[in-house]
């Protein structure tokens, strides 16, 4: 099995979480959810690793994958004193 990370973060002026880092190459997406963000990432995730084979060492290429999402999320909100 290969476990690829993929780290995204929140933009809350454009109101979208987006890929900070990954190790699939060349992936690269964004979501208005992290639902949607994982799974935009899920189904390019194929392709990806087919067309940048070359890139990825032998033992990560053979499947079945698997895609962990790790998300940061920072906000600053007013409270009550």
């Amino acid at each position: 099995m290969s476990l690829w990370t993929l780290h995204a973060a929140y933009d809350p002026e454009a109101r979208v979480w987006y890929t900070m880092d990954c190790d699939v190459p060349g992936l690269v997406t964004e979501g208005e959810t992290l639902e949607k963000l994982r799974d935009r990432a899920a189904a390019v995730m194929p392709e990806l690793l087919a067309d940048n084979a070359a890139l990825i060492s032998d033992d990560r290429r053979q499947g079945p994958h698997q895609l962990r999402l790790v998300a940061f999320h920072e906000s600053t909100i007013p409270v009550a004193a």
